[in-house]
């Protein structure tokens, strides 16, 4: 009976298979080692503005802190505009002082063009004034002592002159008042597009002058790539090609290229490239990000690659597990690795070549010696005699 349950104990353990997913192997391949060029870039806002201080005021209003989200036309920052409402009040009524002057100098212009004073009668009633009007106006127009139509054309003149002169006056208070509007608009800082707030550079209380920085504004929803391309890399670029990048190591995921810069920096000898990131990538301005760019020098050689996760690292040493196509005995193997990841894959630079199987996902138990069968590993102990 004791014999009878060690030697069903013994069967159970040489048939014990290990781990309930389902293992996973597959050949290795071949990628060409130089096809592309990793570039270190930035993430950063699809557009981004600083908006400034365009009068001197203290700040008596802000809407938020960084980080906080507005509609295009809110109100982000304030200035105190009580000293330009004042000014305005003042020009105002200026324009009204003005205005009142132009109705004046028309009425007095309309009574000089109906009731001109060259040919009013002296004052008084009888004898004087119709011996003036029968005698002393047309004998002193015969004899060329006084011309009353030069007299009433230079009454007219100088009545348009108080028109113009009116009007002038007029003008001038209405262009005060327009200056002072603008300086006041001047005073409110608008969001210009759907956006949040990056950076604050000031706050409520403060003193701030003319082109002095009060908030920096982006638009985040649309984040970009910004890197600095060598030259020699530039001819496998166009505008709207798509290449492969990565954000803070994760993931790669595919950009589009935006916009190229046309001049090249003359002492690093690269052009700045744009690259936009596809909608609802996490992702933040200021990210640290690479871009893999096709390299046109690239020699063509050919090494295995492996996905990154059939990696075991035991020690300092990374190796993966072997497959041996014809006795399907597991083994291990030591591999020499490059310190590029592409899309989740490893170059071997050494230990392994193209066809080998390899078990994609080993589990934390897998060890040499045991056998894939069925997409299972087991662990067949030695027998042990009686």
């Amino acid at each position: 009976m004791k014999h009878l349950y060690i030697g069903l104990l013994i069967s159970m353990l040489s048939g014990w298979s290990y781990g309930a997913e389902r293992i996973i192997v597959e050949p290795v391949s071949e990628k060409v080692y130089d096809s592309q060029i990793k570039i270190g870039g930035t993430v950063i806002p699809f557009k981004k503005i600083t908006l400034t201080a365009q009068i001197a005021g203290q700040i008596n209003y802000l809407a938020g802190e960084e980080g906080d989200r507005f509609s295009q036309g809110a109100l982000l920052a304030a200035i105190d505009d009580a000293a330009l409402l004042a000014k305005r009040k003042a020009a105002y009524a200026q324009w009204q002082r003005a205005h009142a002057a132009w109705q004046n100098a028309i009425t007095l212009y309309n009574r000089e063009l109906w009731a001109p004073r060259s040919k009013t009668a002296m004052p008084g009633m009888g004898f004087p004034s119709m011996f003036d009007n029968m005698f002393s106006r047309p004998m002193s127009d015969a004899l060329n002592i006084t011309d009353y139509d030069a007299a009433r054309r230079a009454d007219l003149i100088s009545a348009r002159q108080r028109i113009k002169e009116a009007l002038a006056q007029m003008e001038s208070a209405r262009a005060q008042v327009e200056e002072i509007d603008v300086m006041l608009r001047y005073t409110r800082l608008t969001a210009p597009f759907n956006g949040v707030i990056v950076k604050k550079f000031i706050e409520v209380g403060d003193t701030v002058q003319p082109g002095q920085p009060v908030l920096e504004f982006a638009k985040s929803n649309h984040l970009s790539i910004e890197v600095n391309v060598p030259v020699s890399l530039m001819g496998a670029l166009t505008r709207g090609a798509i290449v492969q990048a990565s954000i803070n190591h994760g993931a790669t995921l595919p950009v589009r290229v935006a916009q190229i810069f046309p001049v090249a920096d003359n002492k690093q000898h690269t052009v700045k490239v744009k690259f936009d990131i596809p909608l609802g990538v996490a992702a933040a301005p200021g990210m640290y990000a690479e871009v893999y760019l096709p390299n046109p020098q690239s020699q063509g050689l050919k090494f295995p690659v492996i996905p990154e996760k059939a990696i075991v690292k035991r020690g300092s040493l990374p190796s993966v597990y072997v497959v041996d196509p014809k006795t399907h005995q597991v083994y291990m193997k030591i591999v020499r690795l490059s310190q590029t990841s592409i899309n989740g894959n490893r170059i071997v630079l050494s230990g392994l070549k193209r066809g080998e199987q390899i078990i994609i996902n080993p589990p934390a138990n897998i060890h040499s010696g045991m056998r894939y069968e069925n997409g299972t590993l087991i662990d067949h102990q030695p027998e042990q005699k009686d």
